[in-house]
């Protein structure tokens, strides 16, 4: 259990009450730190690998079916869950696993197509003697966003893997995108013409929620005013019940809501420890639940300049000031300086040198950016 010293030095009326009750920013992000790092829930991994075993098998009654491609929302981990549902699996057909490692797009994105044969391994001609119908190897390709930039000669990876797909019937071909990256492709490429087989990852409903947040969950200690068993259980279940419809169930946006849910319920007998209590001297922390609520978003801070900037960060779901600038048209100083303003506003999160849209903020924004005839994968 988390333990607070005497962290409250100035007085109350130094402070706002949501500032008060707001649990210290070490545990927060001590908390969110642990979210990341849990692995995907059980159910996501199990889809996946129920439909690509699927997948696989009418492959092998017909060759020309040899894709699957698994859509979630731009804030969801869809790598992650790609990857990790293939990290146990076996499957009788299937001898060798080509996983394309990228975790960002290449510096020269310009010309990705050599980038694209180096690391899967394919060579620049269709080998037409090979392509036999030996059923043997998986083409992973966890993060189609990395394939692409919105930008001059920025589909030439994908023109590429469409035709190889279309052409190679003797490898299985897996592709993980988000579904609005899927939406404009098809807008501009009329992809979903060639790539028909899709699955879109499900919404966790409440409990789902709180069995995978669980390990983060067992580090609080909440208060509890009711002694019985049977309305506590009931009061947790309508509290996920309600992140999970808050939420729109996705997992990330769940996950950070659920964070600032969170508030200090023992707050006026902290307030009133003496400032010079001894170190010795700790209490734990009871944790409450405020009410659930998405965050309000900032809208009369966005330029036209700030929306685009936004579409086209959930459009490539992850990105590095360079490759934005370059989809944008526009120098990297002129964009920093609106990433700067955004960062300061907590809509974008960095993370190793790449930027992505905060999913606290997802929803709500998503809504404001289609008020001005934007595309997004917000789900109705």
């Amino acid at each position: 259990m988390y333990k607070l010293k005497s962290l409250f030095i100035k007085t109350p009326s130094q402070e706002t009450e949501n500032e008060l009750d707001e649990l210290p920013k070490n545990i927060t992000s001590s908390l969110n730190q642990q979210i990341q790092a849990l692995p995907c829930h059980s159910g996501y991994l199990e889809i996946v690998q129920s439909t690509l075993e699927q997948a696989l098998l009418q492959w092998q009654n017909n060759p020309e079916t040899n894709e699957l491609v698994i859509l979630s929302s731009s804030i969801e981990p869809l790598s992650q869950i790609i990857q990790s549902a293939l990290a146990n699996w076996n499957y009788e057909g299937i001898e060798d696993i080509k996983l394309l490692s990228w975790s960002n797009r290449p510096k020269d994105s310009w010309n990705i197509v050599p980038n694209l044969q180096k690391d899967l391994g394919l060579s620049a001609k269709l080998d037409v003697d090979n392509n036999s119908g030996k059923f043997k190897e998986l083409v992973v390709i966890p993060c189609f966003e990395f394939c692409f930039l919105r930008q001059i000669h920025g589909l030439d990876g994908i023109e590429f893997l469409r035709n190889r797909i279309f052409q190679d019937h003797s490898r299985f071909w897996l592709i993980g995108c988000n579904s609005l990256t899927w939406q404009y492709l098809d807008h501009v490429y009329n992809i979903k013409s060639y790539f028909e087989k899709t699955l879109s990852l499900p919404t966790l409903t409440g409990e789902e929620i709180m069995e995978w947040l669980t390990p983060v969950i067992n580090q609080l200690e909440f208060k509890n005013n009711d002694r019985d068993e049977e309305k506590q259980i009931a009061k947790i279940k309508e509290n996920f019940d309600s992140l999970s419809y808050v939420s729109q169930g996705l997992s990330s946006v769940a996950a950070q809501l659920w964070l600032q849910s969170l508030s200090i319920a023992n707050l006026e007998n902290i307030n009133t420890q003496n400032v010079n209590t001894q170190p010795e001297d700790t209490e734990t922390i009871l944790v409450e639940y405020k009410k659930i609520k998405s965050l309000d978003l900032p809208e009369s801070e966005f330029t036209a300049d700030d929306r685009y900037l936004l579409f086209s960060m959930l459009l490539h779901k992850e990105i590095n000031l360079y490759d934005l600038a370059l989809s944008l048209g526009e120098s990297e100083s002129i964009i920093q300086f609106q990433i700067e303003k955004l960062l300061r506003l907590g809509i974008i999160q960095p993370l190793n040198n790449l930027f992505s849209v905060h999913p606290a903020y997802y929803l709500k924004l998503c809504r404001h950016l289609k008020k001005y005839n934007f595309i997004t994968d917000l789900i109705e």
